[in-house]
């Protein structure tokens, strides 16, 4: 018999008073109630009945009452507006439970009030008042009896003793969805055949074509429950179980079973693993019941709405085989199939299976995995009471592994990873030398279909393992390529897992590669390919006492230096491929010079550089606004600030200016070298007031006059208005 579960949802009692017309007797009430077990995917579970008991008043009496009661997790009934409909409140005075005909209403997501409740006490000054069909979002309660839902019932009036029993169990969550698939989808190169008859499972049994099966099993007895049932009650559906697919390729189809027959039939549906008989399966209807879903078609894309396909016939209405068959639609290689439990055994666990048939014309791609998940349907994220969201609803939630319920763990019909591989893979290599190879076959000893993945965690280092395939069926073989290149010598390691799912398992292998040093290179000499202003990277001359850069080849050592015509440079950054220097001021006025760059002693070739007194250019990001930040559509200027320029190449002996928007600023507001930064100027202006549009232009320039001024390329600033 499988584990059942005692739910324990609790509500707090708060102490009231009840008015009792022309009487002094007190009336007692005592809360009672009986815990069903919900659903924890569930947002719309249908909760115990609230039910007081109470006694002790004036026979006869007229009694009027306000209700309150406060859920720790919302309630999700239907309600128009605030009013809750499908809440059922009865009094039962001696003759029966009568409706209080007084509507709930919703004044917080989790609180439900009925105002002014008025009957009359029996006989015997008793009275038993049930609030039933309350239903509450499960899955925002923690599992099992540790995690209980809790409520507070509010009662006023006058004339009530305090509540000795101020808590009742009326439910706890518990998961009630568990299952597995027995491999995964695989569109493979050679196609998966069709049959003649594609609305007959047997024809596709005997096609042999592709398919998996999915297996759908209660986490506990009465999970599955059909609209029928107590679950069921005002609900627009019974429970569903929506599949969806994804990744199939073009011109591929999927077909699923109309009727799906579970494991206490007299025949379940079955693809032919786990185990079971290939068959579509055979139902009688019985007085306990037995589990059955029916496909259901035109639903939504979260499974609600649509049209069931099967209905069962009443107890004793003779057996039904079944052989339909129906395509899953898909679009962009995305579809869903939803099923609808349409009978149940509320006695017992009971679970489903069945194959998913794949149709596929050959082709030449490389093989292609889809992706298959399943949940409880419909799916909703809504978590409160709604006037149209469906009922029942749940949260999208991946089912855990039901092999442990059903007892077949490792069962010899599940695939079983081997991977022929030592303890650890080892290679040894000098860094830069040819790739070292090793082969890995990987086997499925079990049954069914393995699909398996192949991945590399790196401990250290990064990109030195190639492996393929990355993914296979069944049987291959895993190709590793260590791949020296660009590592320093020492010691790599990595892990490499072939992944088969948790039913099938997985294996890591370690792998180290170490790495040797290689010989040294030839020494090369430095090569400049370029020499460049500082801060344009522009060719052309230099202008002593201002920054240049030279780009080129193995520019880097221990000791680099550049002289002009013997003047030594001042070297501010170096790397193999640039160096950026100070132009000795010393040149003075000379219109060339040569440059030789010398790298631990090996000496460059000689180069003749031209230079120039002003050669001007405004560094990137090198304008300021007069807040010190970097002026940008983000940070624009203001009208009638300073902006702060930054440039190069304005060192020689003359006048400074500048341009703002092609207009000359003969007298800048200051111009010069720029404090603390060697070869690097400023030039600052001050904007007009009456600056027009987002943008303007500024130029640098210098010369031995205004009139004889070399301008700088014009960069853009943003401007504020």
């Amino acid at each position: 018999m499988p584990r059942r579960f005692r739910l324990l949802f609790v509500f707090f009692l708060a102490c009231g008073t009840l008015t009792l017309a022309n009487a002094q007797s007190t009336l007692t009430c005592t809360p009672t109630g009986g815990p069903p077990v919900v659903k924890a995917e569930g947002i719309t579970e249908r909760l115990g009945d609230l039910v007081l008991n109470c006694s002790g008043g004036a026979a006869g009496a007229q009694v009027t009452i306000n209700l309150s009661i406060f859920l720790t997790v919302n309630i999700t009934n239907r309600v128009n507006d605030t009013t809750v409909t499908d809440v059922i409140f009865t009094i039962d005075s001696g003759a029966g439970p009568q409706p209080a005909n007084v509507p709930g209403i919703l004044s917080a997501p989790n609180t439900m009030v009925f105002n002014g409740v008025s009957f009359r006490l029996s006989s015997n000054g008793a009275a038993v008042l049930r609030v039933a069909n309350i239903r509450g979002a499960a899955n925002r309660s923690p599992l099992g009896p540790n995690g209980p839902i809790t409520a507070f019932l509010g009662l006023n009036g006058s004339s009530v003793t305090p509540l000795t029993n101020s808590q009742v169990a009326i439910g706890v969550p518990m998961r009630g969805l568990f299952g597995s698939m027995s491999s995964k989808i695989i569109c493979a190169p050679n196609g998966s055949p069709f049959p003649d008859n594609t609305r007959s499972f047997a024809s596709f049994l005997s096609s042999h074509a592709i398919f998996n099966s999915t297996r759908v099993t209660e986490g506990f007895a009465d999970a599955f429950q059909s609209r029928n049932d107590a679950q069921g009650l005002n609900a627009d559906t019974g429970m569903r179980i929506i599949v969806s697919y994804a990744g199939l390729p073009p011109g591929a189809r999927l077909f699923v079973p109309d009727v799906i027959a579970g494991s206490d039939t007299l025949q379940p549906t079955a693809g032919g693993d786990y185990g079971f008989v290939p068959s579509g399966g055979r139902y009688a209807p019985g007085g306990n019941g037995s589990l059955l879903l029916s496909r259901v078609f035109f639903t939504d894309a979260n499974g609600a709405g649509g049209s069931v396909a099967f209905f069962p016939g009443p107890a004793g209405s003779g057996a039904v085989s079944f052989d339909g068959m129906s395509e899953v639609p898909l679009v962009n290689g995305f579809g869903i199939a939803v099923f609808e439990v349409v009978d149940d055994n509320p006695f017992v666990q009971e679970f489903a299976q069945f194959p998913t048939f794949l149709g596929l014309p050959p082709n030449v791609s490389s093989p292609t995995t889809t992706l298959e998940n399943f949940s409880l349907a419909p799916v909703s994220t809504v978590m409160v009471a709604s006037h149209s969201d469906p009922i029942p609803r749940f949260q999208s939630m991946a089912p855990l592994q039901d092999c442990t319920l059903i007892g077949d763990c490792g069962a010899n019909y599940f695939p079983k990873l081997f991977v022929n591989a030592p303890a650890q893979l080892t290679f040894t290599e000098q860094t830069n030398s040819n790739t070292q190879v090793a082969y890995i076959p990987v086997n499925n000893q079990g049954g069914g279909v393995m699909f398996w993945t192949a991945t590399v965690r790196y401990i250290n280092g990064s990109g030195w393992l190639r492996i393929d395939p990355t993914d296979a069926v069944n049987n291959g073989t895993i190709r590793v390529d260590a791949i020296p290149t660009n590592l320093a010598p020492g010691i790599y390691q990595a892990v490499l897992t072939v992944d088969a799912g948790p039913v099938a398992g997985s294996r890591s292998v370690p792998i180290t590669l170490t790495i040797t040093p290689a010989p040294p290179p030839p020494a090369q000499t430095p090569v400049v390919a370029s020499v460049l202003n500082g801060a344009s990277f522009a060719p052309g001359a230099l202008a002593p006492g201002s920054l240049a850069t030279l780009m080129g080849s193995k520019l880097a050592g221990a000791n680099v230096s550049v002289a002009f015509d013997g003047m030594p440079a001042k070297i501010l950054y170096d790397s193999d491929t640039q160096i950026n220097l100070y132009v000795p001021m010393e040149l003075g006025a000379k219109t060339t010079a040569q440059m030789l760059v010398t790298v631990d002693g090996l000496i460059g070739p000689t180069q003749n550089v031209a230079l120039a007194p002003f050669t001007p250019a405004i560094f990137r990001n090198g304008v300021l606004n007069q807040d010190y930040s970097v002026n940008s559509p983000d940070h624009p200027a203001g009208q009638g600030t300073i902006v702060q320029i930054f440039a190069t190449g304005l060192s020689g002996t003359g006048t400074i200016t500048a341009k703002l928007n092609g207009q000359p600023i003969t007298a800048p507001y200051y111009a010069g070298p720029a404090p603390g930064l060697l070869g690097v100027q400023q030039v600052d202006l001050q904007l007009p007031s009456n600056l027009s549009g987002p943008t303007a232009s500024i130029a640098v320039c210098g010369g031995a006059t205004p009139d004889q001024s070399v301008c700088s390329p014009a960069i853009q600033i943003t401007i504020s208005q």
